[in-house]
C-alpha cells in the first residue's frame, strides 16, 4: 500500500504528516431517532473505511494511492481559522486519504477524525476569500459555491481558485470540493488539474457527487 505523493487541496503549503498508524475503531455511542436506529458516531479511522480504487474516477497520468496518519504539529494558519479544513489544515486527530495523484494534479477521497463536530453550512460564504501564510509561502484562495448536485443533506460544494507563492516560483489551480460530515468524521470529495496538470475538466469534477456518496454509503457498512 503505497502512500499519494500529494494532498489534495494543500498541494505546495504545509501538512505535516509523521507517523503512519492504522488503528482500531474504539466504541461508539448508539443513537435512535424518529423511531428508527441511527449509526453510531465514528471515532478512528481504519483502512476499511475510505472507497477503494475502482470506485475514483480516473485521472489522465495518475497512480493510486493510500494513507492513514497522524497530523503532528500546530495547524498552519489559516485566516479565517475556520476555512483550514479547505485547505487540509484543520485541527484534525487522525486523516486518511485514498486518491489518484500525480504532480499536483489528484482526485480522491479525505476522512479526518475531528476533537469537535464540524457544520459546514455557511462556510461557502464565511469562506469567500481566505488565506494561509507561512515563512516560506502564502496561498490565496476564492471560493465560490459550485453546481455539483446532488449531494446529501450536512455537505457543500464549492470550486477553489488557489494561488501560491513561494520565494521562487507562483502557482495557480482550481480544486473541486464536496466537504460535510458523517458518522462523525468529515468527509471530503476532491479534483484538481493542479498548477501543471492542465486545463480543469468540469465533466470531471462533475462526478464528485457520486463519488461522495460512495463514500458515505462505504461508511454506512462500517
Amino acid at each position: 500500500m503505497s502512500a499519494p505523493r500529494v494532498s489534495l487541496a494543500v498541494l505546495y503549503a504545509v501538512m505535516i504528516v509523521a507517523a503512519l498508524v492504522v488503528v482500531s475503531g474504539l466504541p461508539a455511542r448508539a443513537e435512535r431517532g424518529a423511531g428508527r436506529p441511527v449509526l453510531p458516531d465514528l471515532y478512528a479511522l481504519t483502512e476499511d473505511m475510505p472507497v477503494r480504487q475502482s470506485t475514483v474516477p480516473p485521472l489522465a497520468g495518475t497512480q493510486w494511492g493510500t494513507i492513514i496518519a497522524v497530523p503532528q504539529g500546530e495547524p498552519a494558519p489559516v485566516e479565517p481559522r475556520e476555512c483550514s479544513l479547505f485547505l487540509s489544515q484543520g485541527d484534525v486527530s487522525q486523516k486518511a486519504l485514498a486518491m489518484r495523484s500525480s504532480n499536483g494534479a489528484a482526485i480522491g477521497i479525505e476522512l479526518a477524525v475531528t476533537p469537535h463536530p464540524v457544520d459546514v453550512d455557511g462556510l461557502a460564504e464565511t469562506c469567500a476569500s481566505f488565506s494561509l501564510t507561512t515563512p516560506t509561502l502564502r496561498s490565496s484562495v476564492r471560493l465560490e459555491p459550485a453546481p455539483l448536485e446532488p449531494i446529501p443533506p450536512k455537505s457543500i460544494s464549492v470550486l477553489m481558485h488557489t494561488q501560491t507563492t513561494t520565494p521562487t516560483q507562483s502557482l495557480t489551480w482550481d480544486i473541486a470540493m464536496i466537504v460535510g460530515t458523517h458518522r462523525g468524521l468529515l468527509v471530503t470529495a476532491e479534483y484538481t488539474p493542479g498548477p501543471h496538470g492542465g486545463v480543469y475538466d468540469p465533466a470531471l469534477a462533475a462526478k464528485l457527487p457520486a463519488l461522495y456518496r460512495a463514500q458515505l454509503a462505504r461508511l454506512d457498512k462500517i
